[in-house]
């Protein structure tokens, strides 16, 4: 048996094992990505085992895991596949929400990835036939681009074709060891001074819950803003998010993490890994500007903010130190916003994501105060994370739903200022 094969660790990857620092090992499964892909008719478990195993042969980030250097660093070890048959797991009735408790229970202890794998998996199975292929995967391999990707190419090989990689991780790695990106770094180091102290990560311990809601008005909206404007439909959810925020705090200015996708490169566009990193953007809500103006601000602030949103995040922790930021961690924020494009699937039209909210909880006591996550379907989904201690009660739904009356009162032109724009809920919570 080849021994495993070391290389440098990419940006993604040193960027999400150095967030994870703050967890500690018991909230560190905040770090595991499920995903439950339905079995069409006709493969048996063996097939759906197979496909899971080819997709693992293909891409070294399922094969790879972490470790620290003698200085300090991180570096990827990629080991030799080794093929070996998945757990079956009697599915209790062969639906979703069945599938998403078993992910549930594979995705409740954290997953180590200095000394396993970075993936489980198992086959649901009803009265013997599979019916979901139920995955976690840790994200230092994957993000939501690259489970698309395996999604894809999973239900594919079960149709019997060839599983091939675009890219590798430590391809990646080499290009960017090569190419060190100082006007990232000049950037970020710049940009520091400006950002929000209070919205740097606090240390709430509080557990964190989440409330959603599905809106095809929101988007008919935000999709009118950003056609007669010329922003992007991101910029507008972060700006509408801003404003509601800072309502909320009766602030003027809010920081919020970006996850920025970094996968503007075709080379590495549809690579399994995982390349997220944070992109912060500080947000000034001056409520005697328009609306238009208002919105147009914040657009080019974000697209700066993603086009520096890949670089040495341990290379950026020295430069701030050097530059003398009283707090130069680059991944402890507050509060994030997550694109996450498109929706998983569209909600049953009995789902409270229609008409009301959805909530979910959750026993994480680390990470983001608040996390505004949005995806796209035929309408937007709207997700409000909060820990109980910044957003208390109702409010995740009531923040939710303001977004979505902003957005609804902003394409109507229903506001003369940002003062003037009512977040009120059009919804019932």
């Amino acid at each position: 048996m080849s021994a495993p094969r070391s290389a440098p660790a990419t940006h993604g990857q040193l960027s999400v094992v150095r967030s994870l620092a703050a967890h500690g090992t018991a909230g560190r499964g905040v770090a595991n990505l499920v995903s439950a892909w339905e079995i069409p008719p006709g493969p048996d478990v063996a097939q759906v085992m197979d496909a899971w195993l080819r997709l693992v042969a293909a891409h070294e980030s399922l094969r790879t895991t972490l470790h620290a250097t003698d200085d300090g660093g991180l570096e990827q070890r990629v080991h030799p596949f080794s093929p070996a048959p998945l757990p079956v797991v009697e599915s209790a009735d062969g639906s979703p929400e069945a599938a998403l408790r078993i992910a549930a229970d594979l995705a409740a202890a954290p997953i180590d990835v200095e000394r396993e794998q970075p993936w489980r998996a198992v086959v649901a199975v009803e009265q013997g036939d599979p019916v979901h292929l139920v995955a976690v995967v840790h994200h230092a391999a994957a993000d939501n681009d690259a489970l698309r990707v395996l999604a894809a190419q999973f239900l594919a090989a079960l149709d019997g074709a060839e599983v091939t990689a675009d890219a590798q991780p430590a391809e990646l790695a080499e290009h960017q060891r090569a190419k060190t990106d100082r006007r990232a770094l000049a950037h970020w180091t710049g940009a520091w001074p400006a950002l929000e102290a209070a919205d740097r990560e606090p240390g709430d311990r509080s557990p964190r819950r989440r409330a959603s809601l599905y809106s095809p008005a929101a988007l008919a909206a935000t999709t009118a803003l950003s056609e007669r404007l010329r922003v992007s439909p991101q910029s507008i959810l972060l700006a509408v998010g801003a404003l509601a925020l800072a309502r909320h705090e009766r602030r003027d200015r809010v920081t919020f993490a970006l996850m920025a996708a970094n996968r503007l490169d075709r080379r590495w566009a549809g690579m399994v890994a995982s390349l997220n990193q944070y992109s912060p953007v500080t947000i000034a809500v001056d409520g005697d500007l328009s609306p238009d103006e208002y919105l147009t601000r914040v657009y080019p602030q974000c697209l700066t903010a993603y086009l520096h949103g890949s670089y040495d995040v341990d290379a950026l922790t020295a430069a701030l130190a050097e530059a003398g930021s009283p707090d130069p961690d680059p991944t402890a924020f507050a509060k994030h916003f997550n694109f996450l494009g498109a929706v998983d699937a569209e909600p049953d039209a009995a789902s409270p994501l229609r008409t009301s909210v959805a909530w979910r909880g959750s026993a994480q006591r680390t990470g983001p105060n608040l996390h505004l996550a949005v995806a796209v379907g035929s309408g937007l989904l709207i997700g409000v994370g909060a820990s109980e201690d910044y957003l208390p009660g109702a409010l995740p739904a009531t923040v939710a739903a303001g977004v979505e009356a902003g957005l609804i009162r902003l394409a109507g032109g229903q506001a003369r200022t940002v003062a003037d724009l009512d977040l009120t809920p059009v919804r019932p919570l």
